[in-house]
């Protein structure tokens, strides 16, 4: 039940996400955050790196931050090769085309999940990124990061809580129970700004009505994507072992 309601849930966010896209493109999502400074943090050309991690994060919740960091700047900076070596020996063992394009029919889901992909290559890794360029746009910087749980009721979808289930969908969305539960230490969600192609920026300017100049000139102007990351411990390091690119949300 918990992979059904999981597909549903994601159904939903897809089809509320292409009606509010051209709203969400130029109103929605939070802001960037300007986080505290992790020590080897560099000036580049999208400004400090450290800047999109929660300055509000717990004490004990900042090593995650500081885990998923560099995957989330090696996706921004489509430096695709970098991002597949971060990942762990889990996440390259299974991967999921619904990890990185969420199918909208529910059966169209449950299908992608039953025919995964297995011990996926940095090339393979690569070619799927392209389905997230071509729904989203390419990557250009990342937005924002932030700690959505540590809870290892929530992360293993066994939570008591009223609304544990939900949190669940939230944290780890589609993680697959191979994945063991025992090694789950938190779950973060974030965003990465991207680049969308001429096209594109026409559509999303013709759905409001406006010029591609007007549209350019918003300073609200700007596309994005959501990223779910879940860290696990492996011999003793902190790796990414799950990972979902989602639409922009109204919820965000």
């Amino acid at each position: 039940m918990e992979t059904l309601s999981v597909s549903v849930a994601c159904r939903v966010t897809i089809l509320i996400g292409a009606i509010l896209l051209p709203v969400l493109l130029t109103s929605c999502g939070k802001k960037g955050q300007d986080g505290g400074t992790v020590a080897g943090e560099e000036k580049t050309a999208h400004g400090n790196e450290g800047d999109f991690l929660d300055k509000d994060a717990k004490p004990d919740e900042r090593k995650y931050l500081v885990a998923a960091k560099p995957f989330f700047i090696a996706i921004a900076n489509q430096q695709y090769a970098e991002a597949y070596a971060l990942l762990s020996s889990y996440a390259k063992a299974r991967m999921s085309l619904n990890q990185f394009t969420p199918a909208e029919e529910r059966a169209e889901f449950a299908r992608n999940e039953s025919n995964p992909l297995t011990n996926v290559t940095a090339e393979q890794f690569a070619d799927l990124m392209k389905y997230v360029e071509a729904a989203h746009g390419a990557p250009r910087a990342p937005k924002m990061l932030h700690v959505f749980s540590t809870d290892a009721d929530v992360l293993n979808r066994r939570s008591a809580e009223q609304f544990g289930a939900v949190d669940s969908m939230f944290a780890i969305g589609a993680m697959p129970d191979s994945i063991p539960g025992d090694i789950r230490r938190a779950s973060l969600r974030g965003q990465i700004h991207t680049e969308l192609s001429p096209e594109d920026v026409e559509k999303a300017a013709n759905a409001q009505g406006i010029s591609v100049d007007e549209l350019k000139k918003d300073e609200n102007f700007d596309p994005y994507f959501n990223l779910k990351v879940v860290i696990v411990e492996e011999d003793g390091q902190l790796k990414v072992g799950y990972f979902e690119f989602l639409p922009p949300s109204m919820m965000d």
